[in-house]
């Protein structure tokens, strides 16, 4: 019988490490920015054209290559970075398996200019698929220049994956961060579609952070400092008011190198746990220090995912410094048992009385019969009155109008047949059974996140915020397609400052944004000035902004809708939680009769339920 296995031919085997490796243009970004740092560079460019699609170039003035280096480093596992196995536990550089060079140029036309100090003339090198096209002396600067140009020109099926070139540079723009954050004391230049988009002279690692994500952040920060014999932890964390539902501005560094480790994303939020809302996301970025030979990148082919020789340990110091530091902000309670405020009597007249305590009870109290209102914390609704409960916990249970509610509904039911209300479906709203007129409706509001109403003859539980969500997404829809909103000019501009690949998208967006009541108009390459907002906002604009541009970008993954029906969703998604809460009865039946009114009104745009209706039946069971 013949031999069937055979090695693979060189190219075929580069072609399947750059499926490893090379996952889109960000990946190719993060290879050559590291071997630029490696380098010794203390000035680099990273030069992008159609979100990398086209060309992606970085420059440094580095220490640059041989001749003959400059070939070889294209060959598969050669590396200047390892002698020996026992260079593996002993890591400092960004690099070290000679992989990245070797797959890049098996999916893409690759020029490479070096050249080291001491030489006279540099290196050209031109590669087309891993087929070396030219080798030749040239003249060039210090340094290196490499150009990767139609990325993946020879693998089609992984160029139609990329998404649209928003989405594209928002990851370039990612793995740039992950490098310049953590290398501040060096100079940092980004160019996209030839216009300058950041330009970072060195800095400290605070005035890098607020460079980067715009002068907003200037106060949101707070350091971490933390040093032992066993590791070393600095940076800073945001403050607690400004977590995010989406889990960004997340930057873990160990050795500073980007890392991403579960287990020391959760030291930092649980230190949050009991000073943020369930569901949001603190920023922090934040450097560990560790002995090489405790930690091992070696995982996986991006170097990101990392393991640590005493995890326990590592997360009981980073957890412990994140708490310290939020002490420190006078945001966590703090005990101290040497003093009491409220047990200190030197300001106590001398000749006061001082008496014992008494507790006391009233025998004659039923906490089923109802008793007199106290004189103070009234509340009236819908005609009904009640008193604030006395204790720390408030309830926030609207019970005003309860009695008169459950008559109503009594005798409403009471009328009907006793079967079964039918089952909840997802058509439109024209197209279900007709509601009863909303001006008739008793309703109220429990906890300010449900309306309990008696809707056709049943119990109706509806969601406010996923029906804000649903009245929004609608209005949103048939402003951009019909009746764009009024934009109340500015006589002042205010200017918002925006991270370079949300940037892109506002750019991308603008038409739309200024039907959705949004005037902006760019200043330079992250600044915007916002000549007009919708009528009668009041919200922070960049806060909407930035959150809708997360949102958007979100969405494009999650739901894969068309931009109009994705900028209404992201953009409902973020105002829905921005209005007080109904008071008024009329205030709540006017929030139904818009609800009733929508298309579709059982179902957030994101496919979550909105009513809950409950038939006499179901009832019943309740108390069998």
């Amino acid at each position: 019988m013949a031999d069937i296995i055979h090695l693979l031919p060189d190219a075929v085997a580069n072609q399947i490490a750059a499926g490893e490796v090379i996952q889109r243009p960000a990946s190719v970004v993060k290879e050559l920015l590291e071997n630029a740092v490696d380098a010794g560079a203390d000035n680099i460019q990273l030069i992008v054209k159609d979100a990398g699609r086209t060309l992606i170039q970085v420059v440094d003035n580095g220490k640059g290559m041989s001749f003959n280096d400059a070939r070889l480093c294209f060959e598969r596992h050669a590396t200047s970075k390892l002698s020996s196995a026992d260079d593996l536990f002993h890591l400092t550089t960004k690099g070290f398996r000679g992989e990245a060079l070797a797959s890049i140029a098996a999916i893409a036309h690759v020029e490479l200019r070096t050249k080291m100090a001491e030489d006279s003339t540099g290196t050209l090198l031109l590669i087309e698929g891993s087929e070396v096209k030219e080798h030749t002396p040239t003249a060039t600067t210090d340094g290196t220049s490499i150009s990767v140009k139609n990325l993946f020109f020879n693998v089609p099926a992984r160029r139609n994956f990329l998404k649209s070139d928003s989405v594209e540079f928002g990851h370039i723009e990612e793995e740039f961060n992950r490098v310049v954050l953590t290398h501040q004391e060096l100079a940092f230049s980004l160019f996209h579609n030839g216009k300058l988009v950041l330009q970072l002279q060195p800095s400290n690692f605070k005035q890098r952070i607020v460079n980067v994500f715009g002068a907003h952040f200037q106060d949101k920060l707070f350091p971490v400092e933390q040093q032992t014999d066993f590791i070393n932890i600095s940076g800073f964390i945001a403050k607690p008011e400004n977590a995010k539902k989406k889990k960004s501005e997340q930057y873990m560094f160990i050795n500073r190198r980007y890392v991403r480790h579960p287990l020391l994303n959760y030291a930092v939020e649980t230190a949050y746990s009991e000073l943020i809302p369930d569901g949001y996301k603190p920023a922090y970025f934040i450097n560990l220090e560790v002995d090489p030979a405790t930690i091992d990148i070696n995982i996986s082919p991006t170097k990101v995912d990392v393991k640590l020789q005493d995890e326990r340990l590592v997360f009981g110091f980073l957890n412990s410094t994140v708490k310290k530091s939020l002490g420190q902000m006078s945001l966590t309670p703090r005990l101290d048992f040497d003093y009491e405020p409220g047990m200190d009597m030197s300001n106590m007249p001398k000749d006061m009385e001082l008496k014992e305590p008494v507790v006391t009870h009233n025998p004659d109290f039923n906490p089923f019969h109802s008793h007199p209102a106290s004189s103070g914390g009234h509340s009236s609704y819908g005609g009904g009155s009640y008193s604030k409960p006395s204790s720390s916990h408030n309830t926030d249970f609207d019970t005003s109008g309860w009695s008169d509610f459950l008559q109503s509904l009594k005798t409403e039911t009471v009328q009907q047949e006793q079967t079964e209300h039918p089952t909840l479906d997802l058509q439109p709203a024209a197209e279900t059974e007709e509601k009863a007129p909303v001006d008739d409706v008793k309703c109220l509001s429990i906890n300010k996140k449900y309306i309990v109403a008696n809707i056709a003859g049943g119990l109706s539980v509806i969601h406010i915020a996923h029906a804000r969500e649903r009245i929004l997404y609608e209005q949103y829809l048939t402003a951009m397609q019909q009746k764009p909103i009024t934009v109340q000019q500015s006589l002042f501009p205010e200017t918002i400052t925006l991270s370079p690949a949300k940037s892109e998208m506002v750019k991308e967006l603008k038409p739309e944004l200024l039907k959705l009541g949004y005037d902006l108009e760019s200043i330079d390459g992250t600044h915007f000035a916002v000549n007009g907002t919708p009528v009668d906002e009041e919200e922070d604009v960049q806060q909407v902004i930035d959150a809708f541009l997360e949102s958007y970008q979100s969405n494009m993954f999650l739901h894969r809708a068309d931009k109009e029906s994705n900028m209404a969703m992201s953009m409902a998604k973020q105002k829905c939680n921005m209005f007080k809460p109904m008071t008024e009865m009329c205030e709540i039946r006017d929030f139904l009769r818009q609800l009733f009114d929508c298309q579709l009104s059982n179902v957030s745009p994101g496919g979550k339920k909105i009513i809950h209706q409950i038939g006499e039946n179901e009832m019943e069971k309740w108390f069998d």
